[in-house]
């Protein structure tokens, strides 16, 4: 029994002493086949009853189940995700297989009976009407077949899913909506303290620790290993809020203007990574380890983060990166929210730069040299003004900022005024900077770069209020050359 209790331990969360032998079993080579979607979205959690109805267009995304007197696994829901999750052949199921699909019931059962725990009342009349509503569908469809046709797809569905349609829509689809209906009420009913779906899991298994121990002695299920809930991810940064880390798959430019479709359609997840966005650019593939259960349980189609990454590294420094406007020669209006997003890429890679000593690769924002050797002098200066005081940047919040767009011989250009305050482990400042963007070579890059807020370093060097209306600045080496020493 406690070496049970220690599995579902396991399976709900793990404590501070066992991090280490996570990051070792993790961590050592024995890396977990890549699925589909690496993402385990909040809102896909029985995907596996989605098979079931697809051809009739009759099945939601969520589940669940649970007795308030004594509880047991439902046995019949487990063996047909136990068949779903191994292809047909049950028998053949690996252990891991067997405590991922224990696993899930069990955690849908804990958010069942945690929501009733806070006062929630199933309206067990409103389920069965709608239950009622989908069965006389189904079959008023299923009756317009031929004897033989409808046979058939009786049949089928036995063979393929080990359960009859009555089944299905007495347990498996009751299930399904009493738990959407408890879910739709936590999100209605959130508490002061958000509780993550591990917490509820652990005190769940906790309280009916012999029913669930039997159940996985009757169905041969081992003790689960304590890295059951710690996934490998592999995937690419695409932006960065504070200690909230954006990581998808094929990273695509505009991905921070389109984050909540992204993780909506399970593309992308938010990660808490400490400390880590003083190493961590858009752009950077890195491989994490973290909690698949640390999220709050009232998260539902929401975008709140995985809270506990256990290990991460950079696998790819390569942040090359290109904002590409809507037409191959000059700019418009409809460039302006791609060069914004270019400009607070900019100084948000700036103020780390300066403070946190991170690197800035100003190919991705500029084709001038002589503007690159100017911004790299200016980042270097600052730095050793400011960087020794060990008080790193966290984030940057952008104000009510402004653009507009010019036309001029050569394509145009773009006008941008962005107030930022720069949010620091102690303390914040603001300070506003202006840009002007062009169209070089088919992509938007940064032509002028100016904050002139007293004691800044353009203050110093260019001059105080200077006015930023000139494109070709930079192309004057005349101009240029005012600058070669007084940076240094």
């Amino acid at each position: 029994m406690n070496e049970v209790k220690k599995s579902l331990d396991a399976v709900s969360g793990i404590n501070s002493e066992d991090v280490e032998e996570v990051k070792r079993r993790v961590l050592s080579g024995k890396r977990r086949q890549k699925k589909r979607n690496p993402f385990p979205g909040v809102a896909t959690a029985l995907v596996a009853a989605a098979v079931l109805f697809f051809a009739f267009n009759l099945l939601k995304d969520d589940f669940s189940t649970g007795d308030d007197e004594k509880y047991e696994v439902n046995e019949l829901i487990y063996g047909f995700m136990l068949r779903t999750e191994s292809n047909g052949n049950e028998d053949g199921a690996t252990a891991e297989t067997k405590q991922a699909v224990l696993s899930k019931v069990l955690q849908i059962d804990a958010v069942l009976e945690y929501a009733e725990s806070l006062g929630y009342e199933e309206d067990t009349e409103a389920i069965e009407e709608a239950l009622a509503e989908q069965r006389d569908t189904f079959y008023a469809d299923l009756d317009k077949e031929d004897e033989e046709k409808k046979k058939t797809i009786l049949q089928t569905q036995e063979r393929n899913f080990g359960i009859s349609y009555d089944d299905y829509f007495n347990v498996i689809l009751k299930w399904t909506y009493r738990y959407d209906k408890a879910e739709e009420w936590l999100v209605r009913h959130p508490q002061e303290k958000p509780i993550t779906k591990g917490e509820v899991l652990g005190s769940f298994q906790n309280k009916h620790e012999h029913a669930i121990a039997d159940f996985m002695e009757q169905k041969s299920i081992p003790p689960f290993d304590l890295s059951v809930n710690y996934k490998e991810l592999e995937g690419t940064v695409a932006a960065i809020d504070g200690e909230q880390v954006l990581i998808t798959q094929g990273f695509v430019e505009d991905a921070p203007s389109k984050k909540d479709k992204l993780i909506i359609n399970g593309a992308a997840a938010r990660f808490v990574i400490p400390h880590a966005s003083n190493e961590i650019s858009p752009g950077m593939d890195i491989r994490i380890v973290y909690d698949t259960l640390a999220y709050p349980v009232t998260s539902r189609g929401s975008s709140l983060p995985y809270e506990k990454v256990t290990e991460w590294e950079v696998l790819s420094t390569n942040t090359v990166r290109e904002f590409t406007p809507g037409n191959p020669t000059g700019v418009s209006e409809k460039d302006i929210e791609t060069a914004y997003d270019m400009c607070v890429t900019a100084l948000t890679d700036y103020y780390k730069a300066v403070w946190n000593g991170s690197a800035i690769d100003l190919d991705s924002f500029i084709e001038n040299e002589n503007l690159k050797q100017y911004i790299n002098k200016k980042v270097q200066s600052e730095y050793d003004r400011y960087g020794g005081f060990n008080d790193p940047v966290k984030d940057v919040e952008i104000g009510d900022w402004e653009a507009k767009n010019t036309e001029d011989a050569n394509g145009g250009f773009l006008y941008l005024h962005v107030p930022v305050m720069v949010n620091k482990d102690v303390g914040s400042y603001g300070e506003a900077t202006e840009f002007l963007v062009r169209n070089v070579n088919g992509k938007l890059v940064i032509v002028d770069w100016y904050t002139g807020g007293k004691d800044t370093y353009d203050f110093i060097v260019r001059g105080e209020n200077e006015t930023i209306d000139n494109p070709d600045t930079w192309n004057d080496q005349e101009w240029v050359k005012k600058f070669d020493g007084s940076a240094d």
